[in-house]
């Protein structure tokens, strides 16, 4: 199979920059702020966890684009994770073992193979709707990873307000009039980071892929879309979501105004007086709902990412786009109703009009369990095709063959200019993946495949 993101054959060569140290239970490699002194794990992998790749965003450096690590001298410990960022205890099936929660969390994980040099390496960005998650849940630990061969990259980035808040003052006093999408920067920042520092851990810079799932793949969308990340890696993974879909970001001058009514509501008057309150007492003003988008900011999203795709200037790499069957229940087609097979039909055709009875003979359902299936079904097909955001396409129908647990999607009219492989590594449930071939077809193929599980532990339902 051709244009796979990592190669069959490894070089089996010393580990660049990796030394063993004392009795062997410990490395040290030198970054470009100073040398880290990691794990050698039982199964001979070498483990850097809490390595911090921008300074931490706190005080004057809350709701500011992530600035330098400050480097040290002598031998930092990188043997525990660091603290997660800002975030309300949202999804249960988040299993964290970080130090915490902290404003100061920008910090990566480095999991690295026993032996081999210029390897691949995968950078992975959680999921969690851009309101949760960490780089130490057990779904994204990166030993299993590293004991197949390739260096595995977790990165903390934040979230929710810190993350996400635009206000005209933060434009104001930005030297790109720009703000919000401070999480997006700060996983540009570690894509620097792994430039400047990998091949010092024996990873090859030329040959990174970022991934993630649901909030994560919206961000590999977004790195893919931002002139900024251009060269920084050469290969994508999206799992459940994407920003030319229905999670679109908003326009700057919306983002501010939403931002000045938050602020408003709290009676603060300027962004100073947000910035000396407490992180707790801040993250707390958020708990009753309020949701801070990525942002169109003219800086790092220069223009609508569907227009980018469109016009074909996003980054040029292979992307390997998927949905993870846990992601989407049958309320993505029944919204709030009880799972009936009346209120079934009245959705369906609510949503594909004259497609409808079409839709209804491929996703049978005659009770009540089965509407729950068939739904579930329809929901996980037509998100993977609508959030992925196949550019200048409209969905026009379904056709399953079920025998072989294959879909075709029919489409209209594409200007896409880019191609999506046909395999991907699924951390949860059922593999979803497309295929769709450029300028020589109209046709997207969805196959259900057993999941790939790259962590210890593997908790249902992502985020």
């Amino acid at each position: 199979m051709k244009n796979l993101l990592y190669p069959a054959i490894i070089l089996l060569l010393p580990v660049a920059g990796i030394r063993a140290q004392g009795n062997g239970q410990d490395a040290i490699v030198a970054t470009v702020n100073g040398s880290v002194q990691g794990t050698v794990e039982a199964s001979g992998v070498h483990s850097f966890k809490g390595i911090p790749y921008a300074a931490p965003p706190v005080g004057d450096l809350r709701f500011r684009e992530p600035q330098p690590a400050v480097s040290w001298q002598g031998v930092r410990k990188a043997q525990a994770f660091g603290p997660r960022a800002m975030q309300l205890p949202i999804f249960g099936d988040m299993k964290f073992r970080s130090d915490g929660v902290s404003e100061d969390c920008l910090y990566l994980n480095v999991w690295v193979p026993a032996k081999g040099g210029h390897l691949p390496v995968l950078v992975y960005f959680y999921g969690g709707g851009f309101v949760a998650g960490d780089g130490s849940e057990y779904r994204y630990d990166g030993e299993s990873m590293a004991k197949r061969g390739i260096i595995a990259v977790t990165v903390n980035y934040r979230l929710g307000i810190f993350g996400f808040l635009a206000h005209p003052d933060l434009s104001k006093e930005s030297a790109h009039h720009s703000s919000g999408n401070y999480g997006l920067l700060d996983q540009h920042a570690a894509l620097e980071w792994v430039q400047q520092n990998i091949a010092a851990f024996g990873g090859d810079p030329a040959r990174v892929t970022i991934a993630g799932e649901s909030a994560g793949s919206i961000s590999v969308c977004a790195q893919m879309a931002s002139p900024l990340s251009k060269g920084l890696f050469a290969g994508a993974i999206g799992e459940s979501g994407g920003l030319t879909g229905n999670i679109k970001p908003v326009r700057l001058d919306t983002a501010e105004k939403n931002g000045a009514a938050f602020a408003a509501r709290l009676g603060k008057k300027s962004i100073a007086d947000l910035r000396v309150m407490t992180a707790t007492d801040l993250l707390q003003a958020t708990a009753k709902g309020a949701r801070f988008s990525t942002v169109i900011d003219g800086y790092f999203l220069p223009e609508a990412p569907d227009e980018i795709y469109s016009d074909g200037s996003q980054m040029k790499v292979s992307l390997l786009a998927g949905w993870n069957s846990a992601e989407v229940s049958y309320g993505g087609i029944l919204g709030a109703s009880a799972p009936t097979v009346e209120g079934y039909e009245a959705a369906v055709r609510k949503l594909y009009d004259d497609k409808a009875d079409e839709v209804l003979q491929l996703y049978k359902a005659t009770t009540p369990e089965e509407v729950k299936q068939a739904a579930t079904d329809l929901a996980t097909d037509r998100y993977t095709v609508i959030c992925m955001g196949i550019p200048g396409r409209r969905l026009l129908g379904l056709r399953r063959v079920r025998s072989r647990r294959w879909a075709r999607v029919i489409l209209g009219r594409s200007n896409m200019r880019s191609g999506i492989c046909t395999a991907m590594p699924c951390m949860h449930g059922r593999q979803m993946t497309i295929r769709y071939r450029p300028r020589s077809s109209l046709i997207l193929r969805i196959s259900s495949r057993p999941a790939i599980r790259t962590g210890r532990a593997c908790p249902p339902g992502p985020r």
